[in-house]
């Protein structure tokens, strides 16, 4: 746009710019200064004192008059060119309602202020991409029913002159809570005692506005969520949640909260009972092992010991070496079984000093020096009886001499 202007001859220009609306006793501002202006105007001269303003990106809001400033090298001389150059921007702009709910009729109408050809071809955009239609002939879009996908960036635009569309409107569809969901936290099995959150999700246009919990149909309280604290099997059960927002409400599916038996008093017991369980064992395996080992020994001291004759008869002999008093009563550990011990009336006292044994049933007719070197033996019989023949009285005194079979 241009204009030109006049000013005395003898004032000098000192500054020149276009400004817009006017208003009195209001200094103008100059528009590459203004921040809805700058950095798409440009001032150009041409002949005949006219003075060019260079517009870019023009839109409805540049409706506006604009007018010439000039100030000179004297302060109060300066000029403004009113009524300046009036711009009326046409083009075409999309209607659409304030309000788009889910489910209702949303019909956008493409409008313009240009003079167009008869029976023009309207075009619509979604976001960038050309939306198909049947009725192309006409300036309105219907959205029948309104869904939610159908959220998104509206331009029209008329065939022959796509590259002018309309600036794009945001459809934003409404609608009631959608996708309702109830988690648990911590997840997994709860343990009587302990501390869980009950937490309510949806997605819903605008966002929900108020949250509600009930466990089966008692009514728990309100918020997004809900804690139970020191927890137990009485709140066990099925819990669900109620959301809503301006456009309605919705329930959730409910879900089961199952709470077992803390872990303080069951595993205690069972690490007793294996604690207690072992300790016996180990007590009971050590008797068992001394018990083992002490029979074991006795069993062996004993075998050392024994060396047993079935059926054995003792007969001192007549002709015999002079027994000495000074060894041993006994050069050997024997153990007999049965012994037969006869003995007549004429030595039944020289031969009772010969030994000391023990028997089951047994008369002793010893003397006490051979009785005590016997008992030092420690030798048992089970049933002994002696048959002694007469022998010289010398060779009684003496017990080293012993016979195993002797008739």
């Amino acid at each position: 746009m241009s204009s030109d202007y006049r000013y005395p001859s003898h004032l000098e220009v000192v500054k020149r710019f276009w400004a817009i609306n006017p208003a009195k006793n209001v200094e103008p501002v100059d528009l590459t200064t203004d921040p809805e202006y700058s950095g798409r105007t440009e001032y150009f001269e041409g002949g005949n004192k006219l003075f060019y303003l260079k517009l870019m990106n023009v839109t409805e809001r540049d409706e506006h008059m604009y007018c010439i400033r000039i100030t000179t090298n004297i302060e109060s001389q300066r000029y403004l060119f009113y009524p300046g150059v009036t711009l009326n921007v046409t083009g075409l702009r999309v209607e659409s309602p304030e309000r788009v709910s889910e489910g209702n009729t949303t019909r956008l109408t493409c409008w313009t202020t240009c003079p167009l050809p008869d029976r023009p071809t309207y075009i619509w955009y979604k976001n960038g991409r050309c939306v198909d239609r049947n009725d192309k002939e006409t300036n309105v879009l219907s959205l029948r029913p309104t869904r939610i996908e159908d959220t998104g960036s509206y331009s029209c635009a008329v065939r022959g002159y796509e590259g002018l569309p309309s600036p794009a409107v945001v459809l934003s569809v409404r609608y009631s809570p959608k996708n309702i969901s109830v988690s648990i936290s911590p997840s997994g099995e709860i343990v009587e005692g302990s501390s869980v959150t009950l937490t309510c999700s949806c997605n819903a246009n605008p966002p929900a506005d108020e949250y509600s919990w009930f466990k089966q149909k008692q009514f728990l309280g309100k918020g997004k969520d809900y804690t139970i604290s020191n927890i137990s099997s009485e709140d066990g059960g099925e819990y669900k949640c109620k959301t809503s927002n301006a456009e309605g409400q919705r329930y959730s599916s409910s879900v089961m909260l199952n709470v077992v038996v803390g872990p303080t008093m069951v595993h205690h017991a069972v690490i007793a009972i294996i604690v207690s369980c072992t300790i016996i064992f180990f007590a009971v395996s050590m008797v068992f092992l001394r018990r083992k080992k002490m029979c074991c020994w006795s069993q062996d001291r004993t075998a050392k010991q024994e060396n047993i004759y079935s059926n054995m008869a003792v007969q001192t002999p007549t002709n015999s070496a002079p027994l000495s008093n000074t060894g041993p009563v006994y050069q050997d550990e024997n153990q007999y079984a049965s012994i037969a011990h006869h003995d007549d009336g004429s030595s039944a006292s020289a031969s009772g000093a010969f030994e000391e044994v023990q028997y089951a049933s047994v008369q002793h007719r010893r003397d006490k020096v051979v009785k005590k070197a016997l008992e030092e033996e420690n030798v048992p019989y089970a049933s002994v009886s002696f048959n002694r023949s007469p022998r010289p009285a010398e060779m009684l005194d003496d017990p080293s001499v012993i016979y195993s079979t002797v008739k």
